[in-house]
């Protein structure tokens, strides 16, 4: 107990003890972190299950993640969580019931099932990621997630009627990525730089202009007035605080969240820089030492803010997917009166008739008007349930139709059409290429050397001139930027893809683009792949057809995708009548009621016949009514025009197989093939066998099909190419989309994709050639941070040219090898050019 002498205080030597031990106790528990999020534990320190937590928040994410089994989420990184945190719509989860708000984020909702998207701008790092992908061992409502990192979304399909939406948001606020109303998908417009960053960029320039202003007289050595000279130092930082503590701010956050992600990011030597710079400026200036280097640090945030400006608008302006619907090669039927033919999807008008066939995508938002669908939403929302569909109820993009052909008016245009997204969602969630983990890596390592380089550039001016230590530091951590390294694959894959899809091949992703190059071995289909849709010559083998009869073939023959019921369809004339109970069987038939007659077109197997002899080239399509086989159409199709010269150029840099379900090879194919490569008879199983088998082997395999019959070996493949002549191609399976009619371009396709990989590690080598220069430069002195800064863009701005230009040099030079384009390709070209 303390005790008072003579208004003297005096404490115990046990109270002494006392206060030492609650000093030191507080000391330790302040240096334990949360197990969570990182945080120091003070005042709401809590432990459970042997791990320590600083708030209640913390260890309810735990208890969340402990109870569904993701504790597996703490190994992927030191402290990966986020910590919760009040906000100001904390309480306010009723705002996401109300009509507007539902508007804006709710991209589908059917049968209890809802598909959202929000703005999660927590998200950091890969922990991220993998927490938020994995909702659905949270919450069993939650069908599916999935993360578009680069703009801080996240897409939720989720059962409604287990979850509501406002339980879903509470979920997502519970685990620290509470969602925001602001920047959605839908109020996002693309290509915009953020506001922001054009009002910090006037901020900087005027304060940059205004501190070399005042910094005139130190430059001319017109400083003898000492009260002026005081006077302008002041000045000069008080504009510096808004510098620090406005403009640097980005910096700062960033290299934050790396700090507690505990890993290196490219802000956290820039943030170092700022610091040291205003700090060193500051003292200077306190203690008299020297006006500082205010003007340099006010040059620098300029300048670096420019690069942010330049990144950021790059990046908008150069969405390689905003013209997706001059890309895409996908055709759908219009039907004007009695007319039906096929149009690209970009052509789609509201108030435009389709015909959605069975198995088909439908490409746009629309109203069914004719049959009655049986609409299979798994693309949208993984579950494969097939819902049925009455004329006047509304379709959305995305669904596929699982019947007979129905009648559908577009309400929406492709461009508004979600379908791009949904399919870029099935990309795999495997391994990434072998170019951007490196990348990544040799980013990591090159910010780590950087802060080492500038470690060691201090201790040695130090000894040799003290003043001469922040302005070389300061230089090294902004000089030394791996932006460069960051930009020169996104860049060289992103032109690659634009190129690309100009000329009628149009890619999933960019990593696409890297599987491409390392490709040794294509494997085609051959029905609707190498050999064309349209019949050379049919013929029909059997009975005479009553009216009735060939109407009803005809009818059931629409209904199906297949290029050999395509052929059929067309070949037969007469009414269209209605059918039901229609069902494709891929590599067999397709077969249904009509007008109360059963109907089989199709294989022998399939009609229930033995196979029937046939010459090379030809194909034949059973028909069987009632059960009862009574004849066959006699096909003869022939190869897509520049297929022979296409496998030629092929076959000199890979191997070569060709898969078909018939039973013999055409004979204008069987030359083109090996005879050991060319498989005939296979079922969709035996087609996916053997590109399994042939990666066995260490191949690296691309598959090209039309996506009915190949899906599986599509899949399986490292890239999955789909021919398409219909909105059928577009399936979770297929890498890649090939218009049917640039086939013959696929060599230019492989040879585009060597180069743009080659021009990647080109330009890593420009980037680090630059980095090693301009840091030997900084450390030697010879290099102020003001050019630092300059220099810091300009470096990003020489690896974006040169990879601009040399993929338009490849690309260029590689068309003019290329067959020339005919027929509709060429039309969509010359449009796309225009």
């Amino acid at each position: 107990m303390p005790w008072n002498i003579g208004g003297l205080t005096s404490v115990s030597p046990r109270a002494r003890r006392i206060t030492a031990l609650c000093t030191m106790k507080a000391g330790q528990l302040t240096s334990v972190t949360c197990y969570h999020c990182g945080d120091p534990c003070a005042d709401d320190h809590r432990q459970r299950d042997g791990h320590d937590f600083c708030c209640q928040g913390c260890e309810v994410v735990y208890d969340l993640l402990n109870e569904a089994g993701l504790c597996d989420y703490y190994t992927l990184g030191q402290k990966p969580g986020v910590k919760q945190r009040a906000s100001v719509d904390e309480q306010r989860s009723e705002l996401f019931a109300l009509a507007e708000v539902r508007e804006r984020i709710v991209e589908f909702s059917e049968e209890g099932i809802t598909r959202v998207r929000f703005s999660v701008p927590q998200m950091h790092c890969s922990s991220c990621i993998w927490l938020l992908e994995n909702l659905h061992r949270i919450d069993k409502a939650v069908i599916r997630s999935r993360v578009s990192f680069a703009d801080k979304e996240l897409s939720v399909t989720f059962r409604e009627s287990q979850l509501p939406l406002s339980g879903l948001v509470e979920l997502l606020r519970r685990i620290g990525y509470g969602p925001q109303l602001t920047n959605t998908a839908k109020g996002r417009g693309a290509g915009v730089v953020p506001h922001m960053l054009y009002i910090r960029l006037g901020v900087a320039g005027f304060i940059f202009g205004n501190t070399m202003l005042l910094s005139f007289p130190e430059y001319l050595g017109a400083d003898n007035e000492a009260g002026l000279k005081v006077g302008f130092q002041w000045l000069i930082v008080l504009f510096s605080f808004p510098v620090v503590f406005f403009l640097s701010t980005d910096f700062f956050r960033s290299a934050w969240a790396g700090i507690r992600s505990r890993t290196v990011n490219i802000d956290i030597p820039i943030a170092l820089g700022i610091v040291a710079l205003w700090t060193r400026s500051l003292w200077d200036v306190i203690s008299g030492a020297g006006p500082g280097y205010f003007d340099s640090l006010a040059g620098l945030l300029f300048f670096l803010l420019i690069g942010r400006w330049y990144q950021a608008y790059t990046y908008r302006a150069l969405r390689f997917d905003r013209a997706l619907e001059d890309f895409l090669p996908l055709v759908v039927i219009l039907k004007r009166g009695d007319v039906e033919e096929p149009v690209k999807v970009d052509r789609l008008r509201p108030g435009d008739r389709i015909i959605v066939r069975d198995q088909e995508l439908v490409p746009v938002d629309a109203v069914l008007r004719e049959g009655v669908a049986h609409i299979d939403n798994s693309f949208i929302t993984g579950e494969p349930l097939a819902l049925r569909r009455d004329p006047g109820d509304t379709i959305k993009a995305g669904g596929r139709q699982r019947g007979a052909a129905i009648e559908l008016e577009v309400i929406r245009p492709f461009g508004e059409s979600r379908l791009k997204r949904l399919w870029a969602e099935q990309a795999a969630v495997g391994e990434r290429p072998a170019m951007p983990r490196m990348i990544d890596g040799v980013a990591r390592r090159f910010t780590i050397a950087v802060l080492l380089i500038s470690v060691g550039a201090a201790l040695y001016w130090w000894g040799k001139d003290s003043t001469q230590v922040w302005p070389v530091v300061t230089s090294v951590l902004i000089v030394a930027c791996p932006c460069a390294l960051a930009l020169s694959m996104p860049f060289a894959y992103g032109h690659t893809i634009r190129l690309l899809g100009k000329r009628g091949l149009f890619l999933r992703d960019a990593e696409v683009v890297e599987r491409m190059a390392h490709v040794d071995m294509v494997v085609f289909d051959k029905t609707g792949t190498l050999t064309a849709r349209e019949a050379h010559e049919v013929a029909w083998r059997g009975r005479a057809l009553t009216p009735e009869e060939a109407s009803g073939i005809r009818s059931i023959a629409r209904n199906s995708a297949h290029p050999l019921s395509a052929v059929v369809h067309h070949h037969l004339k007469g009414p269209l009548l209605p059918t039901t109970e229609v069902r494709d069987v891929a590599g067999q038939g397709v077969m249904g009621t009509v007008e109360g007659r059963s109907v089989r077109v199709g294989s022998a197997a399939f009609c229930g016949v033995g196979p029937v002899p046939r010459a090379s080239g030809e194909a034949i399509v059973h028909v069987a009514m009632e059960g009862e086989v009574i004849g066959h159409f006699l096909i003869r199709k022939r190869a897509r025009g520049g297929i022979e010269d296409a496998t030629s150029r092929l076959r000199e840099t890979m191997h070569l197989a060709l898969l078909t379900g018939d039973d013999q090879v055409d004979e204008s194919l069987r030359d083109l093939f090996e005879v050991g490569d060319m498989r005939v008879g296979c079922s969709p199983t035996d087609k996916t066998r053997y590109v399994m088998e042939q990666q066995e082997q260490g191949r690296r395999i691309l598959m090209v099909g039309d996506g009915l019959n190949d899906a599986g070996a599509l899949a399986q493949s490292d890239v999955g190419i789909t021919v398409t002549e219909t909105s059928a191609a577009l399936t979770p399976a297929s890498d890649a989309i090939l218009d049917a009619d640039a086939i013959a371009d696929l060599p230019h396709f492989l040879r585009l994709t060597r180069r743009a990989r080659r021009i990647v590690i080109a330009s890593l080598a420009i980037s680090l050639c630059y980095n090693v220069v301009g840091v030997s430069v900084a450390v030697a002195g010879h290099m102020t941070p003001l050019i630092a800064a300059i220099l810091m863009p300009l470096s990003s701005v020489s690896v974006v040219g040169f990879v601009s230009l040399a993929v338009w040099l490849a690309a260029r030079s590689g068309t003019k090898a290329a067959m020339p384009r005919t027929g509709p390709a060429l039309e969509l070209q010359g449009r796309i050019n225009v």
